[in-house]
Formats: structure tokens, C-alpha cells, sequence
């Protein structure tokens, strides 16, 4: 794309449409909450977290999850990994979910998955296991988010993680 970008005209109520173009790129979808913000003379738009601001406290939360359950445990938003304790973390941390994935963190209630050669939450990264998925909901009683469990016993342990994931729920912005 040249510096100029795509050219948009604003409507009276100060809507602008995102060309579909950008959209895909971004992986953005209807219902998506995005975040805009001002640079000098620039809009940045991108993808909202409701964690963006709890980075340290999700971060315990997860790591703490996981040394309950001895499982990899990731908390999700915004199609991305927002933190992740376990072998993998590195590799998934800030990285976007696949398909399978973004569509699981939607889900409105718990599951439970095992399947033959694991799973992929991320392009490259697979974890063999149990899965465990529990929504993260925030005071509106909106999906905000996912807290992810793959391990050998992780089926064991959704009473800690439900928990967990409602703790989470309670500290993530509105």
C-alpha cells in the first residue's frame, strides 16, 4: 500500500468504513471492538483487549492457573494470546489464534476437547492434551475472553479454572 493508503470519505455522523481490503488483513469482523487512537495527525486503529491494561495481573493469574493444574494455560482476547504459561508460552504470546481457536474463545460456556495429534492455537505451535476452554466474562456478562487448558488431567481441574477465569472477568476493562 502507498502512503497515501485507500481513500475514505466521512459521513456527517463521523463514520468512516474500513475497506474490506484491511479488514481481512487484520482479521477483523463484524461485532470486533477495535480501539482508536490519535498520533499527530494519524488514526491508529487496531483490535481491542479488555486485558490491555492488566498485562501483569493476567500474567499471574495464568501462571498461577497453571501451577494448579500442571497444564499449558493461555488466556485469550481479541483473537490473540494476551498470556500463556507453559512450555509453549513464548512461542504463543501475542501471537494471533487460528480459526479453530478464535472460534472456540467465542464460545458461551465450557468445553472439553481431546483429539489425536493436539492442537494449534497459534500457526506452528502444537500442545498435545486434554483441552479445557472456559469463558471469561466481564461484569456485563459478555464473552471478554478464554482461559485455555491443555494437559494430561486438565478435565480435573475446570472447577480452579472457572474460578480463575472469574477472577479474570472481574479485572478486565469495561
Amino acid at each position: 500500500m502507498s502512503e497515501t493508503g485507500i481513500v475514505r470519505r466521512m459521513d456527517g455522523l463521523g463514520r468512516i468504513v474500513i475497506p474490506k481490503e484491511l479488514r481481512r488483513l487484520l482479521g477483523l469482523k463484524a461485532g470486533d471492538e477495535t480501539e482508536i487512537a490519535a498520533d499527530g495527525d494519524r488514526l491508529t486503529v487496531r483490535r481491542h483487549s479488555r486485558f490491555a491494561g492488566f498485562v501483569t495481573v493476567c500474567g499471574r493469574a495464568v501462571s498461577y492457573a497453571a501451577s494448579m493444574t500442571g497444564c499449558e494455560v493461555f488466556l485469550t482476547a481479541a483473537d490473540r494470546v494476551e498470556a500463556a504459561c507453559g512450555r509453549h508460552a513464548k512461542d504463543m504470546l501475542s501471537r494471533p489464534l487460528t480459526a479453530e481457536f478464535s472460534a472456540l474463545a467465542r464460545e458461551e460456556k465450557t468445553l472439553s476437547l481431546r483429539r489425536e495429534g493436539g492442537f494449534e492455537p497459534v500457526k506452528g505451535v502444537c500442545i498435545e492434551g486434554e483441552l479445557i476452554a472456559v469463558p471469561v466474562r466481564a461484569a456485563s456478562g459478555e464473552v471478554a475472553g478464554c482461559l485455555f487448558a491443555v494437559g494430561d488431567n486438565a478435565e480435573g481441574h475446570v472447577g480452579a479454572l472457572e474460578f480463575a477465569a472469574g477472577l479474570l472477568g472481574s479485572v478486565c476493562a469495561e
